[in-house]
């Protein structure tokens, strides 16, 4: 399945693009995005291309961290519902891009 997200191409380009969610695993939930913060330090660097190198990041790459959705899908036991408001600190969640952040994105997959 593929969600749309923002991707930081290289500095200063951006695009909105359908990428593949990781496959659920036992404990996973799915969440509907309503909202995610963009670092106004990290991210601003990674953005204009002076961030110095860090291990996980790198271009593309979908930003966004402290992301608030809704549980749209549970794989497994998992204490939360479908329905539940939940804060994402950040997901790995898309394939074939970088994802320290990943929240940027229209569904996230990530650990209940």
């Amino acid at each position: 399945m593929n969600a749309d997200a923002i991707v930081f191409q290289s500095p200063c380009q951006l695009s909105v693009q359908p990428l593949p969610l990781r496959a659920m695993v036992p404990g996973d939930i799915e969440v509907q995005v309503e909202y995610s913060g963009i670092s106004t330090g990290t991210e601003r660097l990674l953005w204009d291309g002076s961030m110095p190198p860090f291990p996980g990041m790198g271009y593309p790459l979908v930003p966004g961290y402290e992301t608030v959705g809704r549980v749209v899908n549970t794989l497994g036991d998992v204490p939360l519902a479908i329905g539940d408001r939940v804060f994402v600190p950040g997901s790995y969640s898309f394939e074939g891009v970088h994802n320290l952040f990943g929240g940027a994105g229209q569904r996230l997959v990530v650990p209940a």
